[in-house]
């Protein structure tokens, strides 16, 4: 019985310790998952430590930067010591000119004394310790070399004509710099830092002889007598006016939309003025943008530059127009803040070459402008620019007499039609008030909408563009057809339909305020600009 019992007992042994190992494998298992969970959520919060600590350096590196000291740009002039000690730590000052204060400061033990060059820009501490070397400057002011010294140094003059002595920067220390040369020199004024290329009125000036008459300009009947009177009377009848004590006008101004014969009109003037003479005229074409120069004092010295060469010019008896093209960008508005205020010194400059045309007999001066209420008054006042010449946009008529001086008999046209015909109907297709011809909506300040039509923006170069794309399809269908295409009213349609589709493209793409100044839409003051639905 004993031994029956212990038999048993035996058995149940193995199969207690089978469900034992089983209940150790699943602890064993799920203190594997367990430990994996921990392991997973460790490298979690350890790549969140991380990244705070990476934040956490950026924020502070952020902090530091916004709560660093500002530095202040210096002029370096040259190493004034320098010696390495024991540890090899570098110790040098240098002298630099900051402002208008010629000091002397330490360099940073980091920042190579060998590599520091005269004329560069560099950069003071707080603590007023050069800490960085950068580039030359690129802007400032600018003085004209009078004499080149032994030593190297430089004898220049301001605008004024006023002399000074200067050295020169390190990179011009062996550098030849002629008298008359141009040099960029540094906020004081005291070192020479480049020397600037060659440019002078010549590269801003149009010197030509033009051929075009008043007889070329069609629809500006008006506009021509009226300048006649102020140009050709006083230039070919001397003797008249000063019979009845009258003195011709110093200059005119002719303002209005772009593109309606402005320039055309000046260069006629010139021509007619060489009527009965032996010279031809001069005519010396300048954009008012193109003087407007970064340098100080660059753009004062190219007015007189002009002016002098049209002194001379009239000085041999050959009557000179100065025509200025764009006058509004050059003469604004003393105190109107456009420009950077650079118009307190070009107004006065002008005025004062302007005035000292009195004494000669064959200097005009033509202003044109698309913007007449940005001019400078004292520009404007009489016995200056004291004739002042709408040029507007053409009606029907004025628009047909232009188009009729590109539409001549001598081109071929289609059978029963005539150069007449096609202008009148060029013509009718632009002035058309249909929708064919709506080119958008503008908005003023007050919200109101009004229509703006194809006639609304018409102008003489527009007129000019249409005939020549009739011009140019005829040429293009003669090429393909292999013979000649002549000229007929669908030619004149479809270039019409063709200039009404890039201008409204123009248009549309445009600054409203700007566009609306320009052109004399909404009253200057358009606020949006609606495509048309």
């Amino acid at each position: 019985m004993q031994s029956e019992r212990f038999s048993r007992k035996n058995e149940a042994q193995p199969r207690a310790d089978t469900a034992q190992s089983r209940v150790d494998t699943a602890t064993e298992e799920r203190y594997a998952q367990e430990n994996d969970a921990l392991r997973e959520k460790n490298h979690a919060l350890a790549a969140a430590l991380t990244r705070a600590g990476k934040e956490l350096q950026k924020a502070k590196s952020q902090l530091g930067q916004l709560a660093g000291p500002p530095l202040t740009f210096a002029t370096m002039v040259r190493v004034d010591s320098c010696r390495t000690d024991e540890e090899g730590v570098q110790h040098a000052s240098a002298e630099v000119i900051s402002g208008n204060r010629r000091i002397i400061v330490p360099v940073a033990s980091d920042v190579p004394a060998s590599r520091l060059a005269g004329g560069r820009t560099v950069l003071l501490n707080e603590n007023m310790v050069l800490v960085e070397q950068r580039g030359l400057e690129i802007s400032g002011k600018v003085r004209t070399v009078k004499q080149t010294l032994d030593d190297g140094r430089l004898m220049v003059a301001d605008e004024s004509g006023n002399v000074r002595l200067i050295s020169c920067a390190g990179a011009l220390a062996n550098i030849q710099i002629d008298p008359s040369s141009r040099v960029l020199v540094d906020d004081a004024a005291r070192v020479a830092l480049e020397v600037l290329p060659g440019e002078n009125a010549n590269d801003l000036v149009l010197e030509q002889k033009p051929d075009a008459t008043f007889a070329d300009i069609g629809g500006l009947d008006e506009q021509i007598e009226r300048i006649k009177d102020a140009v050709e009377l006083p230039f070919l009848h001397r003797d008249l006016f000063k019979r009845y004590d009258l003195r011709p006008p110093k200059g005119v101004l002719l303002y209005g939309p772009p593109g309606n014969g402005k320039t055309l009109i000046a260069k006629a003037v010139a021509n007619a003025l060489s009527a009965g003479k032996s010279s031809d005229g001069v005519f010396l074409s300048v954009k008012g943008p193109e003087l407007l120069n970064k340098y100080v004092g660059e753009s004062e010295r190219l007015i007189r530059l002009i002016f002098k060469r049209a002194r001379a010019r009239a000085a041999e008896g050959k009557p000179v127009i100065v025509f200025i093209d764009e006058m509004d960008s050059l003469l604004r508005t003393r105190g109107s803040g456009v420009s950077s205020d650079v118009e307190t010194t070009i107004v006065p400059q002008f005025l004062s070459e302007l005035d000292g045309v009195e004494s000669l007999d064959n200097v005009m001066v033509i202003g044109a402008s698309n913007r007449v209420d940005m001019i400078d008054p004292a520009v404007l006042r009489p016995g200056r620019l004291d004739v002042k010449i709408r040029v507007d946009r053409p009606n029907r008529d004025q628009a047909r007499q232009i188009v009729l001086h590109y539409l001549t008999d001598d081109l071929p046209y289609q059978e029963g039609e005539d150069a007449g015909s096609l202008a009148i109907a060029l013509v009718d297709d632009v002035y058309s008030t249909g929708e064919e011809r709506h080119i958008c909506d503008v908005c003023d300040e007050q919200g109101r909408f009004s229509r703006v039509m194809m006639a609304d923006v018409i102008c003489g170069a527009m007129l000019k563009n249409i005939v020549d794309k009739a011009k140019t399809k005829a040429v293009k269908d003669s090429l393909t057809q292999h013979h000649q295409v002549a000229l007929g009213v669908d030619s004149v349609h479809d270039a019409v339909a063709a200039e009404f589709e890039e201008t409204r493209d123009s248009v549309l793409d445009a600054d409203p305020e700007q566009w609306s100044k320009i052109n004399g839409i909404a009253g200057g003051h358009a606020v949006q600009i609606r495509p048309v639905e």
